[in-house]
């Protein structure tokens, strides 16, 4: 499957409520679909928080006609992916208007999305959550 690599917010074109475009496709390579839907999920975890997160799960799952096996893992490997980087958005959450998401408040939403991903990871390992 061809992923974009970079499928988030500041990457997406809209015109009157619906999606025109999608833009910036130099990260583009073959790979799993879980990549793209991983890292848009964590781009709206740092605009708007989970529940926005989990919308867009389910718009995916609903649009595709599928359940997406295990979302979590593809957080957590977004996650790991962007650890030593997340400081470094900052002018691009700007650029979207949102200058309250400085080096220091990317970084503690990083973590805070983090543990909550691992504490749902271990309670779905135990069998009292589902994906």
């Amino acid at each position: 499957m061809l992923t974009h690599g970079d499928y988030q917010s500041g990457n997406v074109i809209w015109r009157n409520g619906t999606l025109i475009g999608v833009i910036d496709w130099e990260g583009a390579a073959r790979g799993p679909a879980g990549y793209d839907l991983g890292w848009c999920r964590f781009d709206l975890y740092l605009l708007y928080g989970r529940n926005l997160a989990d919308v867009f799960l389910h718009a995916y799952e609903e649009a595709g006609g599928t359940t997406v096996r295990d979302p979590h893992l593809w957080d957590l490997w977004t996650l790991a992916r962007s650890h030593e980087t997340v400081e470094d958005w900052v002018p691009n959450y700007r650029d979207l208007g949102r200058p309250d998401l400085t080096a220091s408040e990317l970084r503690r939403r990083h973590t805070t999305w983090t543990h909550e991903l691992l504490q749902r990871r271990q309670l779905h390992e135990r069998g009292g959550v589902r994906d």
